[in-house]
């Protein structure tokens, strides 16, 4: 089985190096951020139903390749797919804008931030829990990869917003640096063979008790994880994705402010990831409660008290509480499931997670246009469904904490 102890620690630096450099392509929709005014100008002719999909769509395009690749990492080595991946996504991106057709672009997207993306996303959490079966360094180093991907995220789409200036394809130059990133993948990632490899005919892992290693309904556990993965993170990422209507409608700000909230957000997801290894390791699976909690009553406040200072200080604690959260499901899904399921445990609820990013944007117009209200009006009840499913969480960890010890 995969573990440290068999990389040099140079090795190993520059592995973990090259894996964080990687997660650009989870947050890589935010080059087009800047540009997506630009590409409905820049493609008037064309169906506006092609543009929005070649925006948002790819976020769907990406969802089956999440369990396809977990899947792949738990049969096949994992730098492979990895690296396979990572080269969709690289050659996809690069060469996003080549030419100007508005078809050639949304299948330079699909490839790009969904089949490159999907692929990807799970592949690197797979190879982590590869590297890092102790659970308190798992969740340090998925700690560590989300507070990188969440800073390589804003400096994607400031550079690009920067480089759009002069033409809206220059956006696309900012994936360049996923070249070397690629080179780095190839050369320092270690070979990843799959655990399963270690299971004989009987089904058993011979370096484990039998206990352990039961493989009969080993997704059962992975069940009420994945539905509390899809509530959370379905009311959270409107913040992330919609916090514009919110801005427009409470009438504090325009597109700059936007901005601000948005990078505030990011700093801090960015900055609590960095300590999630170290609350986990006192708090174990109680980490997550308090986070759900945070967002709840920070979407309420928002909506009662829509301010201009009220958005900037919530969007410090979505985005603190979100790291916590983020960071927990990757660790804890491999952790309720034998070691060869690892890649599939982990691409179930990048599948979850992705379902409720690409319905965030319906839930709250869904919102506001089946109860004739506004973004301001519709933030206390994203807070009351997260304060719900918070409740619910807690019962749920206190009736399960001996198990799930």
């Amino acid at each position: 089985m995969e573990n440290t102890k068999s990389i040099s620690k140079g090795h190993l630096f520059m592995a973990l190096t090259a894996l964080f450099l990687s997660s650009m392509c989870t947050l890589g929709d935010l080059v087009i951020n800047p540009i997506v005014n630009d590409l409905y100008v820049a493609f008037s002719d064309a169906p506006v139903s092609v543009i929005n999909f070649g925006i948002t769509g790819p976020a769907l395009v990406g969802l089956p390749f999440c369990i396809l690749a977990g899947r792949l990492c738990d049969k096949y080595n994992k730098k492979i797919v990895m690296v396979i991946g990572f080269a969709i996504f690289t050659c996809s991106a690069v060469f996003g804008a080549a030419v100007e057709n508005i078809y050639y672009f949304v299948i330079m997207r699909c490839l790009a931030t969904g089949v490159g993306w999907g692929v990807t996303n799970s592949a690197a959490l797979a190879i982590i829990a590869a590297l890092y079966q102790d659970e308190v360094k798992h969740g340090k180093i998925v700690g560590w990869y989300n507070s990188a991907m969440s800073v390589i995220g804003a400096a994607l789409a400031s550079v690009s917003g920067i480089l759009a200036v002069s033409a809206w394809q220059n956006a696309f130059k900012a994936y360049w640096v996923s070249i070397p990133v690629l080179a780095m993948l190839i050369v320092f990632l270690p070979s990843m063979k799959p655990d399963a490899d270690i299971i004989n005919a009987n089904g058993k892992d011979e370096n484990k008790p039998a206990e352990q290693v039961n493989d009969s309904g080993w997704w059962k556990p992975l069940i009420p994880l994945s539905i509390q993965v899809f509530g959370v993170a379905l009311c959270a990422m409107v913040f992330l994705y919609m916090v514009s209507l919110y801005v427009t409608d409470a009438g504090i700000g325009d597109g700059s402010l936007t901005g601000v909230i948005s990078s505030i957000n990011t700093l801090a997801t960015a900055a609590m990831s960095l300590v999630f290894g170290y609350c986990y390791k006192k708090m174990k699976n109680a980490v997550y409660l308090p986070a759900i909690f945070i967002i709840s009553i920070a979407f309420i406040v928002m909506g009662l008290v829509p301010t201009k200072a009220v958005a900037m200080i919530s969007a410090v604690f979505i985005g603190g509480s979100w790291a916590f959260y983020f960071c927990y499901f990757y660790a804890r899904c491999v952790d309720l499931v034998p070691p060869h399921r690892a890649g599939t445990a982990t691409g179930i609820v990048a599948l979850a997670d992705g379902i409720a990013a690409a319905g965030c944007s319906y839930f709250l117009t869904g919102l506001m246009s089946g109860l004739g209200i506004n973004a301001v009006q519709a933030w206390p009840i994203i807070g009351a469904t997260l304060g719900v499913i918070s409740v619910i969480s807690l019962v749920w960890y206190i009736a399960t904490r001996k198990k799930a010890a």
